[in-house]
């Protein structure tokens, strides 16, 4: 079978034959207002998919400044943490949040600038100060920067973090890559199937994971990123010769360029507000009710 150009995208429910019934995985979707969620749970190595078992979650929403619809955005976003939590079948009284991605590039800054905003206890945990644990979990947070950056894999600083700090949980924050333009921004995933640093640019590094670093990991990505090949596909889609053109355009290897939107500074902080918000609601549930 001739073999077609392949348009990158990190989120399962983007994938070849996702739309498709299969047995070897369930989909399910809901909508609550503008927000729909889409639920995946792969059930076998050998899939249509290409994933690895496990729970894939993705919430799509429509308006970042809307403070109503960001609030109903972050009401699911929470439900959905705590519905993959409860599949897990764990419970966590210490917990890791990774900030994984560079800063200083605002497309790949989501995993630094979320792990910002997350309410820290460790210390206090450290101290046995009763007063300031009331109600909260111990949390650590690391941003293990980029290979450019440290030399170093994140993966091997997160897993010497976990040796010392001893986490029941790490939740892995990172930028991804969508193959659909409107979901720029605009998408969450949710997984219990772990990350690899770097998916989004497709710069490749060792993956967190359960089996890998010996802890379960809740992976929460945002579609930051793009590629010219996705654009491209978009444009053509209804063209008869859609896979023809995508072919012949790859031969010049120019496909695979990242792209993001001019609006990305701005929305960003808005992206990371949401997230951050989600997990420490997440997190430190009856902190946040007192």
């Amino acid at each position: 079978m001739e073999k077609h150009y392949q348009i990158r995208t990190d989120f399962a429910d983007e994938a070849e034959g996702c739309t498709l019934k299969h047995d070897t995985f369930t989909h399910e979707k809901t909508v609550h207002g503008n927000i729909q969620s889409s639920y995946i749970k792969v059930l076998q190595e050998e899939n249509a998919l290409g994933k690895e078992i496990g729970d894939y979650v993705t919430v799509q929403f429509s308006e970042l400044y809307d403070h109503e619809e960001r609030e109903d955005t972050i009401k699911e976003v929470l439900e959905q943490l705590q519905k993959m939590l409860r599949s897990m079948k764990i419970k966590v009284k210490k917990a890791l949040v990774v900030g994984l991605g560079n800063r200083f590039i605002t497309s790949d800054a989501l995993g630094p600038e979320v792990s910002d905003d997350i309410m820290v206890t460790s210390h206090y945990y450290a101290n046995e100060d009763k007063e300031m644990l009331k109600g909260t979990r111990n949390v650590a947070v690391i941003q293990p920067g980029v290979m450019g950056q440290t030399g170093l894999e994140s993966f091997a600083i997160v897993k010497s973090v976990c040796q010392e700090f001893q986490p029941d949980l790490i939740i892995a924050v990172d930028a991804l890559a969508t193959r659909s333009i409107s979901r720029i921004n605009r998408v969450i995933q949710i997984n219990n199937t772990g990350i690899q640093p770097g998916s989004g640019v497709g710069n490749h590094r060792s993956a967190l994971t359960e089996e890998s670093l010996g802890i379960p990991v809740i992976a929460v990505g945002v579609a930051t990123v793009t590629s010219i090949g996705a654009i491209v596909s978009d444009l053509f889609s209804e063209h008869a010769d859609h896979e023809a053109i995508l072919d012949e355009l790859s031969q010049r290897q120019q496909l695979d360029l990242v792209v993001t939107p001019k609006a990305m500074d701005d929305e960003l902080k808005q992206l990371v507000y949401l997230v951050s918000e989600s997990i420490n609601r997440f997190l430190h549930p009856q902190y946040l009710k007192l």
